[in-house]
């Protein structure tokens, strides 16, 4: 560090990291200096605000720039689309599924049945059970999060089909082959259709033994902030109990 002392002592030189080091942090504190306030930030506001010299600053814009992180428009700066990109997939990944273990505590507060979040899986032909809060009676449906299952089979699988769009449901059920998992698996393409429709009227998706011999299922949509069908949010309880109660769990 003795080429550091001329500029400053050494006790500065050990609690200032150098300036390429520093850059990530920086960019991301303009980021945010961005994100925060509607209108376009002036270089010089910004110089202000996270006192840096303009000269390096300008340097760090134009970087950004260049990756469409920033945009310059009159008055300033402005986020650009990769930052949009960016802020998007950090909400996406962090309210989702986490911000739904409440409401699923809730439901099975009011059941004691077994809750289930599906989103749609990577190959989008299988639902994958991102949360799963455990049925605390003793008889009961157990299922873990992480696993999947065809989409046709399973009630919450049934919900995120029949909210797809158009065009992609045709080559799912184009292509789908319809195994039977369980007496009340369905079938057919037909009864697929036919059992879709039902659900965008009715609102929820039941199943009965459609992939389990002797669980009874009950899904309805999970929607995000844009009105869009992100996930299905289903009880599954064993079909003995479930029937007797099944207005009731519907109604949850």
């Amino acid at each position: 560090g003795t080429h550091l002392n001329k500029k400053m002592s050494t006790s500065e030189a050990a609690i200032r990291p150098d300036e390429t080091t520093r850059s990530p942090l920086r960019t991301l504190q303009i980021l945010f200096e961005l994100a925060s306030d509607p209108a376009p930030v002036s270089l010089a506001d910004l110089s202000t605000r996270l006192n840096l010299p303009k000269t390096s600053l300008f340097r760090l814009m134009k970087t950004l720039e260049s990756g469409a992180y920033v945009t310059s428009v009159p008055g300033g700066y402005k986020l650009g689309a990769e930052s949009l990109k960016l802020g998007a997939a950090l909400v996406q990944n962090r309210e989702f599924p986490n911000c739904a273990l409440p409401i699923m505590q809730s439901v099975s507060d009011a059941c004691g049945e077994t809750i289930i979040l599906g989103v749609l899986a990577d190959n989008r032909q299988d639902v994958l059970y991102a949360e799963v809060v455990d049925a605390t009676k003793p008889l009961r449906f157990i299922s873990k999060a992480g696993t999947t299952h065809p989409l046709y089979g399973s009630a919450s699988g049934q919900i995120l089909l029949a909210h797809m769009p158009p065009a992609e449901l045709e080559t799912y059920l184009s292509n789908v082959q319809l195994r039977k998992h369980a007496p009340g698996t369905i079938e057919t393409v037909q009864a697929l259709r036919d059992k879709l429709e039902q659900i965008r009227t009715t609102g929820i998706s039941e199943s009965l033994e459609g992939l389990v011999e002797g669980v009874y299922s009950v899904a309805a949509p999970v929607v995000d902030m844009n009105g869009k069908v992100v996930g299905g949010l289903s009880i599954s309880a064993p079909s003995s109990r479930a029937l007797r109660q099944k207005k009731k769990l519907a109604e949850l």
